[in-house]
């Protein structure tokens, strides 16, 4: 069955990423206050809606919690990201993944609870579409021949325990690194939680990893996506 995914907010960004997704074989609910931009959308994307996201009621009524994921892409209208963050997330999305702007709309996004924030300074449609549609928690950078760099959260039960018992290796995996959560200091902290990292570097099969830790892997993308859906 095909992945469904709303995206809300079709600049730009937004409308790349829709268009992508649904090139990807996703079905694509494209969701815009604006008819121009919708017409525009027709034939890339599975269905439109003309919606304003920030009307509570109006939103409620689509069933968005049943659909697989939903992105919020308004660029620069932080006051609708905010509005329309607060009403998807009283009515419980499986998975919602937010556009900010700057890395200041990113930390009051995850003191809101977001915590897939994405920052298309850094991210690109194709990579985001790439992590919505893949299987298990992980994103990933393909490279050439279909081997991949990928982040894979580390599960419950590989906390407290040493690398070396994952057996990568048997599974056609290397260890890259470790990025660890740590919390903030300053007088900014209150904004960002524990929203910050550190890359641990090269590790050896003694490092033992701590909850939140997410490791770094290289292998075929078949491989990848294996052991992730073990995580």
């Amino acid at each position: 069955m095909a992945r469904r995914i709303a995206v809300i907010g079709l600049g730009n960004f937004g409308g790349q990423l829709a268009t992508e997704l649904f090139r990807q074989g996703v079905e694509v609910l494209a969701i815009d206050g604006d008819s121009a931009t919708l017409e525009d959308m027709k034939g890339r994307v599975t269905d439109t809606l003309q919606l304003d996201a920030t009307h509570e009621r109006a939103l409620a009524a689509q069933g968005l919690e049943e659909l697989d994921a939903v992105v919020v892409s308004f660029g620069e209208n932080f006051e609708a990201t905010v509005l329309t963050v607060m009403h998807l997330s009283a009515l419980g999305v499986k998975r919602l993944l937010v556009r900010a702007t700057t890395h200041r709309h990113e930390q009051i996004l995850n003191k809101l609870g977001v915590s897939e924030v994405i920052l298309p300074v850094s991210e690109t449609a194709e990579r985001v579409a790439r992590t919505l549609t893949a299987e298990g928690p992980l994103d990933a950078l393909v490279l050439l021949d279909d081997y991949t760099i990928a982040e894979v959260n580390a599960h419950d039960r590989d906390v407290r325990s040493a690398v070396g018992s994952l057996k990568l290796e048997e599974q056609g995996l290397r260890l890259v690194t470790v990025r660890r959560p740590v919390a903030r200091r300053g007088p900014l902290a209150f904004l960002g939680g524990a929203s910050a990292e550190r890359v641990m570097g090269l590790v050896g099969n003694d490092f033992v990893l701590e909850r939140g830790d997410v490791l770094v892997v290289f292998g075929s993308r078949k491989d990848v996506e294996r052991f992730a859906s073990e995580r």
